[in-house]
């Protein structure tokens, strides 16, 4: 598994994980069950998928933000 994004929100961080699984990628949140605050303070609630994924994952998260992927 590898870390794809954290977000301060866990709500943002599920909504992140619903459009994963909507395109056919498996997503996991970790540590949503962690207050908000133990969360934030631990970098953020963070949003994982498979490493063959990762790729696609980026890809993904880049279009709809439109930031360029890493290279």
């Amino acid at each position: 598994m590898k870390t794809l994004t954290s977000f301060a929100d866990l709500m943002e961080a599920q909504l992140l994980r619903s459009r994963l699984e909507s395109s056919g990628i498996p997503a996991f949140v970790c540590d949503e069950n962690m207050s908000s605050l133990a969360a934030y303070a631990m970098g953020g609630v963070r949003v994982e998928v498979a490493d063959e994924d990762f790729d696609r994952a980026t890809q993904m998260l880049a279009e709809e933000t439109g930031a360029k992927p890493a290279a």
